[in-house]
C-alpha cells in the first residue's frame, strides 16, 4: 500500500470512528419517555368518587408509561407535570408524585392520585397530565407507534364527585343496560364493586354479574316494588 493510501485508509478509519461516538452519544442523550394507549383509545378518561361503596377521601389513577430508547441497569427518574388546561389544583385536587422506573424496565403505571375535595360535587375538574424533562428523560415521541399502541404526551381526566356516565359504559350497555346513578349504585351495593369497565371485570364479569344482578333485583322488588331511576325507567337486568 503506498503512503497516500494508507493516510487515506487511516484518515477514513478516525472518521468512522468519530461519527460513531457522535451517534452514540446523542442517542444516549435521546431517551425519552411517553404514556401509551391503544391504538384506537382516546386520550382520556374520567372518574367519579360518587359511586364508590365506601367513601374515599382519595384514590389512585394508574397512567400506563413507555421508554423509547433503552433499557438501563439503575432506577431511572420519570416527572409528570400539569398541562395547560389543567383546572384542578396541584397540592390540593390532585398529586403527581416523582417516581423510579425499575432497572432495566420498559414500562411502569404512574401514580396521579386524585384527592376528593368538596368542590367535585358540584363540578368536575380536568386534569391534564403531561410528561416533564427529568435528569433522565425527554418527552417522547408523540403519535409513536408500537404493537398495536400509540404513544402520547398528555392524558386527560375529568375528576368529579358527581354520579356522572362512565366512559367505558358504551362498552358494556348491553350487558347492564342503559345507564342511570340508580342502576349504577344498584350494581354497587350489590357486587362491592364501582368499576364495571371490561378491563376491570373481564368476560366473567360480563356473563355472571348481570345474573347475579337479575336474582338480587327479584328479591328487591319482592321487598319494595320495582326499582325506578332518576329518569323515570324502571330499572331491569
Amino acid at each position: 500500500m503506498n503512503t497516500r493510501k494508507y493516510i487515506f485508509f487511516v484518515g477514513l478509519l478516525f472518521a468512522m470512528a468519530a461519527c460513531k461516538k457522535q451517534n452514540t452519544i446523542l442517542f444516549e442523550g435521546a431517551e425519552r419517555v411517553s404514556f401509551f394507549i391503544g391504538e384506537y383509545d382516546v386520550d382520556s378518561t374520567s372518574y367519579t368518587f360518587a359511586f364508590d361503596p365506601i367513601k374515599k377521601e382519595r384514590d389512585t389513577l394508574f397512567l400506563k408509561m413507555r421508554i423509547q430508547g433503552r433499557t438501563q441497569d439503575r432506577p431511572r427518574t420519570i416527572k409528570v407535570k400539569p398541562g395547560l388546561g389543567t383546572t384542578a389544583v396541584l397540592g390540593e385536587d390532585f398529586l403527581m408524585p416523582e417516581v423510579l422506573l425499575p432497572a432495566d424496565s420498559v414500562t411502569i403505571n404512574y401514580p396521579l392520585i386524585l384527592i376528593n375535595t368538596p368542590k367535585m360535587e358540584t363540578q368536575a375538574l380536568r386534569i391534564v397530565a403531561e410528561v416533564a424533562a427529568s435528569e433522565d428523560f425527554l418527552p417522547g415521541g408523540q403519535g409513536l407507534t408500537i404493537g398495536g399502541t400509540k404513544a402520547i404526551n398528555s392524558y386527560k381526566i375529568w375528576v368529579s364527585n358527581k354520579p356522572e356516565r362512565p366512559v367505558y359504559w358504551d362498552d358494556v350497555e348491553y350487558d347492564f343496560g342503559s345507564f342511570s346513578a340508580t342502576r349504577i349504585r344498584f350494581m354497587i351495593s350489590v357486587l362491592g364493586i364501582s368499576d364495571f369497565s371490561y378491563d376491570n371485570i373481564g368476560a366473567y364479569g360480563t356473563f355472571t354479574y348481570p345474573v347475579i344482578l337479575r336474582n338480587a333485583l327479584i328479591k328487591y322488588e319482592a321487598a319494595n316494588g320495582p326499582l325506578i331511576d332518576e329518569f323515570g325507567e324502571r330499572v331491569t337486568f
